[in-house]
């Protein structure tokens, strides 16, 4: 049945493209979508442990609530929770406490970063975008979070995996992970002033770095895959400058898919400066 479903897919998109081109009509260029979280699930459904906790495979409660995000469609609103036990779900609310479940992809096999005290994360860390991979394929930004601390300074290099919710899958394993170990955002600190003359006469007092990704998608003709082009921005603030100057710097290098069947580990985090290199042992 999945092989049916994925050849179904393929169909229908090369399809789409022939016709696309008989009558030049360009493809719309794919974007990603930003959800919104929602900050006060009482106020949204006050019987939302109900009506939601109580579906199928979901597991909440309100020490360990959800994490809700919110996307509006051309028929309505869906949401997308992030629940304790592991799992992302694609819902809809037909009425207070009337939670209709869409998709539920569980995380219980794939891999996840430990927590920062060693144990095991409990909930799926993402960011809140839906990012386009394929006609009718959407992945998320699963992160890892990386924090090292210095004598007046620190550092948090974040990383991510793009996952694909194959709406055709409830478990997601290592095979769903499309391009992994993409730096997506970073900063730090550095501590540069030791005497208090330098406290008191430098314009600036640490080495200050950041940095964040962008993508952009572009449609691939010849797979049901979409081609991603990652853009890398860093701004540099030297010790003992001016705010004004600050470099700016930018750095774009195409994508390629993790190959599972030859064990390609995928995206280097120091193929980009990543604030200075990115974290000390990665």
């Amino acid at each position: 049945m999945k092989s049916i479903s994925v050849l179904k897919r393929l169909s229908c998109a090369f399809l789409a493209a022939a016709l696309l081109a008989a009558t030049g009509v360009q493809a719309q260029t794919p974007q990603a979508i930003r959800l919104r979280e929602i900050k006060d699930l009482d106020k949204l459904d006050p019987n939302w442990i109900m009506g939601m906790c109580n579906l199928p495979g979901l597991e909440c409660n309100k020490v360990e609530e959800p994490k809700l995000y919110e996307r509006k469609t051309e028929t309505g609103t869906e949401y997308y929770a992030v629940m304790a036990n592991r799992t992302v779900s694609r819902l809809v609310m037909k009425a207070p406490g009337q939670w209709q479940l869409l998709n539920r992809w569980s995380f219980e096999k794939y891999p996840l970063p430990a927590t920062e005290d060693g144990s095991e994360a409990r909930m799926v860390d993402i960011h809140p975008a839906l990012y386009p991979t394929g006609s009718g394929l959407w992945a998320v930004a699963v992160l890892n979070r990386i924090t090292e601390g210095y004598s007046g300074g620190g550092a948090e290099f974040v990383i991510a995996d793009f996952v694909t919710l194959d709406p055709d899958m409830t478990e997601i394993g290592e095979n769903q992970r499309r391009y992994n170990n993409v730096p997506f955002s970073c900063s730090k600190t550095v501590r540069a002033c030791f005497t208090e003359k330098e406290q008191k006469t430098s314009p600036h007092c640490q080495d200050e770095t950041s940095g964040y990704l962008t993508l952009k998608f572009e449609i691939n003709p010849a797979s049901h895959f979409h081609d991603w082009t990652a853009t890398w921005n860093e701004t540099s603030w030297p010790a003992g400058v001016a705010k004004s100057a600050q470099k700016k710097s930018q750095q774009t290098a195409r994508l390629e898919p993790i190959k599972h069947d030859v064990g390609t580990r995928g995206f280097m985090p120091k193929t980009f400066s990543f604030c200075e290199g990115g974290p000390a042992d990665f």
